[in-house]
């Protein structure tokens, strides 16, 4: 049992180094080609930070375990809330409401399609490419937004410019080069590690695989979000760091969904439908409430969110006699 602990946690330390690796050689990459940094803050926002969820999503449905790939999306999403609710306590005055009006909103309408959706028994490659495809419009509506707000291009700008490093042209191909070869073999290695471990932890512990994908996996390929989160409101971005906790649960809930429903059909389980997913839905609605009376939300809901999420979790292991009620 402790040899899987050892496991697992290596696979999501490799798994996590390697997506970053990844995401600053891309970067680059696309520097040299001459993308501007608008469009590179933008997808760097949260397609490049959801590698981890959608390749071990991915794993998880082409080798026939898809309620590892289903609750990992599920747990992700629902995860999200705590980072969500981290930067509204940490919060010295009221939120930009163009930030949820922009992003928040775009959020909940992915996440209702995504429920709506999940309340089938299934999800096949059709449902995948339409999820693909919204989340390439998220990215073209977060550059049409951003242009209309120079503060919101300003901060996307930071966004790409902190990921690219130092360093001239030669040197950052180089370094590119590098970085994208060892990168990418260590992400399909990390993330397969990872999904044989998750696979042995569900069957050592007694539980399903779906409720290692949704608290395990999901905690633990969310903590480069969790990081970022972190340092970006210590820097003072926090209205940023709201926006890309929005776009991150676009790219995971559409994006992870998307790409893994093309390597195989997704299951959805019973559970997945009457607690996950509902669960997964008031989380991320609680913080728009307060905008209904002309407010924004604070340090009061942050707390709610915390204590949402852990009573959540507290409900799934005691409904599997992980422990008792």
């Amino acid at each position: 049992m402790l040899w899987l602990v050892i496991q697992f946690i290596v696979g999501i330390a490799l798994l996590n180094k390697a997506a970053d690796w990844f995401a600053r050689g891309a970067a680059s990459v696309a520097e040299l080609s001459g993308m501007p940094r608008l469009w590179m803050g933008a997808i760097l926002g949260g397609f490049v930070s959801a590698i981890p969820e959608k390749l071990f999503s991915c794993f998880g449905a082409a080798l026939g375990h898809s309620e590892l790939a289903v609750g990992n999306v599920i747990g992700s999403v629902t995860f999200n809330s705590v980072l969500l609710g981290i930067c509204l306590l940490q919060a010295r005055g009221p939120i930009d409401k163009r930030w949820f009006r922009d992003h928040g909103i775009p959020m909940l309408v992915c996440l209702l399609i995504l429920t709506a959706f999940g309340m089938s028994s299934s999800i096949g490659w059709p449902v995948g490419l339409l999820f693909i495809c919204l989340c390439a419009f998220y990215v073209v509506w977060s550059v049409i937004t951003a242009k209309r707000q120079p503060e919101m291009a300003r901060q996307a700008e930071e966004i790409a410019a902190e990921t690219l490093g130092q360093g001239n042209s030669q040197q950052r191909r180089w370094v590119a080069s590098l970085l994208l070869a060892i990168g990418i073999p260590l992400l399909l290695l990390s993330s397969y590690w990872l999904y044989r471990v998750s696979v042995q932890m569900a069957q050592a512990f007694g539980i399903t695989e779906s409720v290692v994908g949704l608290t395990l996996v999901a905690v633990g390929t969310s903590l480069p979000e969790l990081a970022a989160c972190l340092a970006a409101t210590r820097r003072g971005h926090l209205d940023t760091t709201i926006g890309l906790i929005f776009g991150e649960s676009i790219f995971v809930g559409m994006g992870a969904t998307g790409i893994s429903a093309l390597f195989g059909r997704l299951t959805i389980t019973p559970a997945n439908q009457l607690f996950d997913l509902p669960v997964m839905l008031l989380l991320r609605m609680l913080p728009f409430l307060p905008l209904l009376w002309g407010r924004t939300p604070g340090r009061v809901t942050g707390y709610i969110l915390l204590v949402g999420y852990a009573v959540y979790i507290y409900a799934l292991f005691a409904l599997y006699g992980v422990f008792q009620i």
